[in-house]
């Protein structure tokens, strides 16, 4: 059963996530996710578990997003059952490093579930927003981005 502040709580666990980016907390950012969550990166990298996607944070904030500002907006939350719910976030991106556009929209998807009470990230989407006519942006950030997107396995 879907209760009152279940909405609140879901956006609280955005703005953790907004957080732990901003002090490039990898470790806050993973505990926000299920120990079998799924993570796709927006170059379609796909992380399994809460360790690869601790690491994978770790890695990038060391790197390409290092000292990068996020602001996330939750546009909407939908829930799909009583212990399910989506949440609909714009991320908005800023970052420092040479050779990399200084700003980055994405969208965001999350996939929550209630386990024992709490919720919890199971499945994450990010999706680079491009505007028309930008798809050096595509090149720029593939370039620079240390991990990278695969076909299946």
């Amino acid at each position: 059963m879907v209760v009152a502040n279940d909405e609140q709580q879901l956006r609280d666990i955005v703005a953790q996530l907004e957080t732990a980016w901003n002090r490039a907390d990898s470790v806050a950012w993973s505990k926000l996710f299920a120990d079998d969550a799924d993570f796709i990166h927006v170059l379609g990298g796909h992380f399994y578990g809460r360790e690869a996607i601790e690491q994978g944070h770790r890695l990038i904030f060391d790197t390409v997003y290092k000292g990068s500002v996020n602001k996330f907006q939750v546009e909407k939350i939908r829930f799909a059952g009583p212990d399910v719910a989506i949440a609909f976030v714009f991320a908005t991106l800023k970052v420092n490093k040479p050779g990399m556009p200084p700003q980055l929209y994405a969208r965001p998807t999350l996939i929550a579930q209630r386990r024992e009470g709490q919720w919890e990230i199971v499945t994450f989407q990010n999706t680079l927003v491009t505007p028309e006519g930008t798809s050096a942006l595509h090149t720029v950030l593939a370039d620079k981005h240390p991990i990278k997107g695969h076909g299946p396995d």
